[in-house]
């Protein structure tokens, strides 16, 4: 019985926590759908243009994103990863459509930048400070990536200094997150444990004081066959009433002075 007990707490746990992964995710489906709004606000304000074929484009990623993730968690494939809630995945994923709007939206590259950061901060929920900092890696080097292409293009106007300038400022803002992110994720887990061991110290008090059992009060006893009157009134032996009270058990045997009282042909050659 206690192996099927141990694999229902099993079950319960990993629905639990699949659902809370899902409700995460949630937050990060809402995080595509503000930045595709931005998008939207940045182009309706002239900081550059988007054709029909790259909002499509645009679309088709962040629905594709959605659609791949939340298939992993409803099939459970994500239990597969060291970290199930695929934040890192995530991460990386979303930094695909920021470079893709940092290339095509030259003009409003500092603010599309900041698109980076939302998802960057979502590590804070479970990233190590060493997965933060290799999220952080792929992150810079897509971005790296495009500034070594763009510079092979050899676009008109581009100002090689200045891109080199953002990139050292953003790398330099990401690595705080990082850093501040693992501090605060190592906090979680700090506390998620002390709250843990909590819990296993109060259920275990909690079983130790179940299988104690004292005696306490007054006892209305017989002065002369010492039968013991429990609260209905009944008699009964005090061996009976001690061992149903308590955890006290008897083993018989028989005093001197009863010796000598029970049986005295066995002590009549006592000095």
């Amino acid at each position: 019985m206690i192996p099927t007990k141990s694999h229902g707490n099993r079950e319960t746990e990993i629905k639990n926590a699949q659902q809370l992964r899902l409700r995460r995710f949630g937050m990060s489906v809402a995080t595509y759908m503000v930045a595709i709004l931005a998008t939207f606000l940045i182009t309706l304000i002239g900081i550059g243009d988007l054709n029909t074929a790259q909002w499509l484009i645009l679309i088709g990623m962040c629905l594709l994103g959605i659609g791949i993730f939340y298939l992993m968690f409803h099939t459970k494939a994500n239990l597969w990863f060291s970290e199930p809630s695929l934040t890192r995945e995530q991460i990386v994923y979303s930094s695909l459509y920021g470079v893709v709007l940092l290339h095509w939206l030259p003009e409003a590259r500092p603010m599309i930048l900041l698109f980076f950061l939302p998802p960057f901060s979502f590590g804070m929920l479970s990233l190590t400070l060493r997965r933060y900092l290799v999220v952080e890696a792929c992150v810079l080097s897509l971005y790296g990536g495009l500034l070594g292409f763009e510079y092979l293009q050899d676009r008109q106007a581009y100002d090689f200094q200045y891109q080199l300038f953002l990139f050292g400022l953003f790398s330099l803002v990401l690595t705080w997150f990082a850093f501040f992110g693992g501090f605060v994720s190592k906090m979680r887990r700090r506390l998620g444990n002390q709250k843990e061991e909590t819990k296993r110290a109060l259920e275990e008090t909690k079983a130790a004081l179940a299988e104690v059992k004292t005696l306490s009060g007054l006892l209305p006893i017989c002065a002369s066959c010492k039968n013991i009157r429990d609260d209905t009134g009944y008699w009964n032996q005090i061996e009976s009433y001690i061992q149903v009270h308590s955890e006290a058990e008897f083993s018989h045997g028989i005093c001197p002075d009863c010796v000598k009282k029970l049986y005295p042909e066995l002590t009549a050659g006592d000095g």
